[in-house]
């Protein structure tokens, strides 16, 4: 039996937002259009860039679809990547926390619905690309979280074998990761890093922290009652 543990990027394991938003702004301005607040770009996360684009717009009543919607998307995922993630950090203790799960002998993976080319720069950048035994963005398999296929692939890339007993546990601060957790059929922790735990609790996962440091007593309850 393996113990495989899956992490989300923006929300749970760093915070992203000022790149995202930086790049987001300028994209905004090569179109005269007004920029986002913080607050405004961090309710917009969570479905991939595709969306995010097009809420951004949404937001400034223009509305864009089909080539005018992937030629933006473009535009700001190459400001995105131009940034180099230079104001992204992870969050408190998750290095040290992630590194003694490691050591416990859990297999940690990311899923998340960014493209997979920024979530590996990021590790890299970040010290802790070495941690992952597979890295799925949006753009790894065809489907994006709240789809369920998207964690099985992931876990299958890690080496995930549900016939054999392992155990895998679904990491995350949106409803996407809790849901695609529901649908694959394994359990669910919410995070609440960036904002107060209320929205993390009425996610209705199996277990919510809003330290890294809780992480590990939280996944020992749910292997303990999945035992």
């Amino acid at each position: 039996m393996a113990k495989f543990i899956l992490l989300d990027l923006d929300g749970t394991l760093i915070d992203g937002v000022d790149d995202l938003l930086f790049a987001m702004n300028e994209t905004l301005a090569a179109h005269d259009l007004t920029p986002l607040a913080r607050p405004e770009l961090e309710a917009m996360l969570g479905d991939g860039t595709k969306m995010l684009t097009k809420r951004a717009f949404d937001a400034r009543g223009v509305t864009i679809d089909g080539q005018q919607l992937d030629d933006c998307e473009g535009d700001f995922t190459t400001r995105y990547i131009d940034t180099d993630y230079a104001h992204t950090r992870l969050f408190e203790n998750a290095e040290a926390t992630l590194r003694d799960l490691a050591s416990d002998g859990w297999i940690i993976g990311l899923a998340s619905n960014k493209p997979t080319a920024p979530c590996k720069r990021i590790l890299e950048r970040l010290g802790v690309f070495d941690l992952f035994a597979v890295i799925a963005g949006g753009d790894a398999t065809h489907v994006k979280k709240p789809d369920g296929a998207h964690l099985a692939f992931a876990l299958d890339q890690a080496g995930y074998d549900r016939a054999r007993g392992d155990i895998a546990i679904m990491v995350g601060d949106h409803a996407n990761d809790v849901n695609a957790a529901r649908d694959f059929g394994i359990p669910a922790i919410a995070v609440a890093f960036e904002v107060d735990d209320t929205r993390a609790k009425n996610l209705a996962a199996d277990g919510v922290v809003t330290t890294f440091e809780n992480l590990p007593d939280v996944i020992g309850k749910i292997v303990k009652q999945a035992a």
